[in-house]
């Protein structure tokens, strides 16, 4: 097998590709199947009983998703955007998900717990069952985000000034009734967020009738504010899909 039916494989393979569906539905069952085991061992009663098979799982599973790694830096050259045969590995090495990647097999090693790491796992499925539709659709959204980042910029700014102010308020107006739970304006800042955001947790809570009066407002206020970017967004998305071009399925060019 040389190299460019390998990346047929792992990277774009075609109807009557040889190994490709095999392969994908091996590699996307395994992801699964690690997922499943990260969220189970951290039950104690099964942990006890099948500790050893996780383990064992764990060091078959990070095997192959590196070698799996490796082959896909190793044939990426044979995509027009990495062929140059050492930047071009670089660049596919610091793609996001080939980050991610990297990260999920970095955490096996590492000499500190880092199972979390375990859960960018996740992000091969977007690669193993080939979602090429998924990606450009992302990409295009990406695009679209990015011509309107100053708007964004501008809406995170008011966000921020909107948190601070609002610490700032509440701090001046409760620090005196409830001294331990106002008790500074850092502490503040998370009743900002959570009050601003609507979503109000209730472990502090305004008692003073000045409190509770600016607590009404900066509520209603914080729809409107936090509001700013979601419609953004939206506009982006829109944007987006007026813009997406049907693909041929067998040469995935645009289709004019």
């Amino acid at each position: 097998m040389n190299r460019k039916q390998l990346f047929l494989i792992l990277h774009r393979p075609l109807p009557g590709t040889q190994f490709a569906r095999p392969v994908s539905i091996f590699l996307a069952a395994l992801i699964v199947v690690n997922c499943l085991a990260l969220a189970m061992e951290t039950v104690p009663s099964i942990d006890v009983d099948y500790g050893p098979f996780f383990q064992s799982l764990e060091v078959a599973s990070t095997g192959i998703f590196a070698v799996e790694y490796l082959l896909r830096c190793w044939v990426c050259v044979e995509q027009p955007q990495f062929s140059a045969p050492f930047s071009g590995r670089l660049r596919h090495a610091l793609s996001p998900l080939a980050v991610l990647d990297f990260l999920a097999i970095l955490a096996f090693f590492a000499p500190i717990d880092l199972r979390f790491l375990r859960v960018f796992r996740l992000t091969r499925l977007l690669r193993v069952l080939h979602l090429e539709v998924f990606n450009r659709s992302m990409q295009t959204l990406l695009d679209a985000v990015k011509r309107r980042r100053h708007l964004l910029y501008v809406s995170v700014a008011m966000m921020a000034t909107a948190v601070y102010c609002t610490a700032v308020l509440i701090y001046s107006v409760e620090h005196a009734a409830q001294p331990t739970k106002f008790s500074s304006i850092p502490e503040t800042f998370w009743w900002a967020v959570v009050t601003l955001t609507t979503i109000g947790y209730g472990d502090m809570t305004p008692i003073t009738p000045a409190g509770k009066a600016l607590t009404s407002f900066i509520t209603i206020f914080g729809i409107g504010i936090f509001a700013l970017p979601t419609a953004i967004l939206t506009a982006a998305i829109l944007d987006a899909g007026h813009k997406v071009s049907p693909r041929c399925p067998h040469c995935d060019h645009e289709i004019v």
